[in-house]
């Protein structure tokens, strides 16, 4: 005959293993929908590409920002990118195995110096690290910096040739962005203004500081370009959303005002 005492000890451990399957069963059932819950974010479609930015920076300010410039430092404006943006004019994120922005693998940047070797000459040109512009090293640090970060998700992400290209022919097809005369002072307004009566086009405008944050410069003037059709390059100028660049609702960079008052060193 059982004691009483074993029926109460066989009964808590019925009770424990009770209470242990359900917490199990909890467990199991926020594991799966959470493990669905990661799936279906990683399955996310990544943003769309709607146009592309060209920015083009003024070295002058530039180099008197915050950026340590070697001579000889261009009079011309040169290209600090060509970016694919979406369709709220923020820049598509590079290149993510976990979330792929394209079925086709990326060039990887290390190749670039074989890929890009036939346009080298024209790269130092209008494109260079204003850093160390007569470098040929520190150039391609800054075109694969580039290419990683913007040139990966683009329409061009195996042909990095075709994504660079594109750029100068852009670049080299404009031969007046402003008619205005260096050290003079201009608003936000004005320059896109000028820019538009020049290109038919409003550009988006980005302003720097002089290093001792008591002026502010036209630092870059970046025009936008329709995304073209498959195989083609971007050629066809548009008006930008922002004149200055808003991203989440808030103004980005020094300028805050298309009455802002910049100088052109």
């Amino acid at each position: 005959m059982w004691s009483t005492s074993k029926y109460l000890l066989l009964a808590a451990v019925v009770v424990c293993l009770s209470a242990c399957f359900r917490l199990y069963s909890q467990l199991s059932s926020l594991s799966i929908s959470t493990l669905i819950h990661h799936q279906f974010k990683a399955r996310a479609p990544p943003p769309m590409i709607s146009f592309y930015k060209l920015s083009l920076q003024w070295p002058p300010a530039a180099c008197n920002g915050t950026l340590s410039c070697k001579p000889p430092i261009p009079s011309n404006f040169t290209i600090h990118g060509i970016w694919p943006q979406d369709r709220n004019d923020e820049p598509i994120p590079p290149y993510n195995k976990r979330n792929p922005c394209t079925p086709k693998t990326p060039t990887p940047p290390t190749v670039l110096p074989i890929k890009l070797r036939p346009i080298e000459v024209y790269l130092m040109s209008e494109w260079p690290n204003l850093t160390d512009g007569l470098n040929l090293t520190a150039n391609y640090q800054f075109w694969e910096y580039e290419w990683k970060k913007h040139g990966t998700c683009s329409d061009y992400p195996d042909d990095p040739l075709t994504y660079f290209k594109s750029a100068l022919k852009l670049r080299l097809g404009i031969n007046t962005i402003v008619r205005f005369g260096r050290q003079t002072s201009w608003t936000v307004q004005q320059v896109a203004d000028e820019v538009f009566d020049v290109l038919k086009a409003y550009p988006q405008i980005a302003c720097n500081l002089n290093p001792s944050g008591t002026q502010k410069q036209l630092w870059e003037i970046r025009l936008c370009y329709d995304r073209p059709n498959p195989r083609q390059p971007p050629h066809v100028l548009i008006n930008c959303t922002n004149i200055l660049r808003v991203s989440k609702g808030k103004i980005i960079g020094p300028c805050k005002s298309l009455s802002d008052t910049i100088f052109f060193p």
